[in-house]
């Protein structure tokens, strides 16, 4: 059963209530960091890491995971952030979670807090909670940008929290400057 609550423009995304789904299957939306991490364990083998069409190019390069359900900004970081790093990609908080148990730890993690599944924040904390993945720094780029949005992020360990308005050669500027 969904229902589908009022959201701030563009965010687009359908709520879910718990599934019923049969075990081994994802769930809509997990209610706690450890259904999530469970779910992802479980679903372990099917994650797979995007590289980016560069990335043989990059060998021995940083690694930025990007994790957004908007196509069109993971292209568009993408199209910058390949000139200096490895790039991989995440639709939702979900497959990168799925995709941490079997990638070495990227430079850094930039992602939406409203996704499907996973949303960022409960990402940062499952991440926090990882000894491979705790010191990444992670940047949320996201449409919910509200002073309460930005304090709960910097209590998880969030490293950066830009709004989703912000020019895509700044965000990459600030990437740049955090993983040197």
């Amino acid at each position: 059963m969904t229902f589908q609550p009022k959201r701030p423009s563009g965010a687009g995304y359908p709520a879910t209530r718990p599934s019923t789904a049969p075990a081994g299957t994802p769930s809509a939306r997990p209610a706690n960091i450890r259904e999530a991490a469970a779910e992802a364990h479980a679903l372990g083998g099917g994650a797979v890491a995007r590289p980016s069409a560069t990335a043989a190019r990059n060998a021995g390069k940083k690694t930025i995971l990007l994790v957004d359900p908007d196509a069109s900004l993971r292209a568009r970081l993408r199209a910058l952030l390949e000139l200096h790093y490895d790039v991989i990609e995440a639709k939702d908080g979900m497959e990168a979670v799925e995709m941490t148990s079997s990638i070495q730890a990227p430079a850094m993690i930039v992602c939406d807090t409203v996704m499907p599944r996973v949303d960022g924040f409960t990402l940062a904390k499952i991440l926090r909670n990882n000894p491979v993945m705790r010191r990444v720094p992670i940047m949320f780029v996201s449409a919910q940008h509200s002073p309460q949005h930005v304090t709960q992020a910097l209590v998880i360990g969030v490293s950066q929290f830009l709004p989703k308005t912000t020019p895509v050669a700044q965000i990459v500027d600030k990437i740049r400057k955090i993983v040197l």
